[in-house]
């Protein structure tokens, strides 16, 4: 079984348990990085691999008053913009501070009235 169905499983063995499943450690190299709340999100973000691909599923409403992530006194900013080709969509970043010498960058689209976005997240080298 590949590492992103065993994910897949663990979570939903997880589901009946929410308790149980916040005590689970986080994996730094994990390839899906789900959060409820800006709190979870803080923590399992910094604590994630800036060489290692993610996907970020997060609710929306974190992205609605432009909040930020603290990592290592670094500031991550959350926000979104109105598509200008399709005002039915929001386009969804999470940008990392530049003073960071690798980190990761993500950004996602998704419908103006989804409740759940997910964003994809790389990692950016600083250019030569």
């Amino acid at each position: 079984m590949n590492r992103l169905a065993a994910l897949g499983v663990a979570l939903a063995a997880l589901a009946p348990f929410p308790a149980l499943a916040q005590t689970v450690a986080f994996d730094p190299d994990a390839l899906i990085i789900e959060a409820r709340d800006n709190g979870e999100l803080a923590r399992k973000w910094c604590a994630a691999n800036p060489e290692v691909e993610h996907v970020l599923v997060l609710p929306a409403a974190l992205f609605v008053d432009s909040e930020q992530l603290i990592c290592d006194g670094n500031p991550y900013k959350l926000y979104r913009l109105i598509e200008h080709d399709d005002p039915d969509d929001f386009e969804y970043f999470l940008d990392p501070p530049f003073t960071n010498t690798i980190r990761l960058g993500c950004d996602g689209k998704a419908g103006r009235t989804m409740k759940i976005v997910a964003l994809n997240c790389r990692p950016l080298h600083p250019k030569p």
